[in-house]
């Protein structure tokens, strides 16, 4: 979910989340609309702060990832190259 939704999902988001992150409202309002990128330093705290649900690679390049979170652009990489070859779940129930 990128920030945007993410603050206009509930009353209250912004001004929490500012003060979670120590960012002024008004900052994280600009970052949320484009109008201004999302500093670098306060990607992993809003991540934290949003209990994941706003994530480093929604918010970032992926050139930005690799060269600030390696491990991060490298964990999305390898789960977007095994998506396609996890097993069917099977949802039937065998008798004994």
């Amino acid at each position: 979910m990128d920030l945007k939704t993410y603050l206009s999902g509930k009353r209250g988001r912004l001004s929490a989340l500012a003060k979670a992150i120590d960012a002024h409202a008004s900052d994280l309002s600009r970052w949320a609309s484009g109008e201004r990128p999302i500093p670098i330093p306060f990607g992993l705290p809003i991540e934290r702060a949003t209990g994941g649900l706003v994530t480093r690679k929604e918010m970032f390049d992926r050139e930005i990832l690799e060269r600030v979170w390696p491990e991060v652009a490298g964990a999305a990489e390898r789960i977007s190259t095994t998506d396609d070859v996890q097993p069917p779940v099977s949802t039937s129930k065998r008798k004994k």
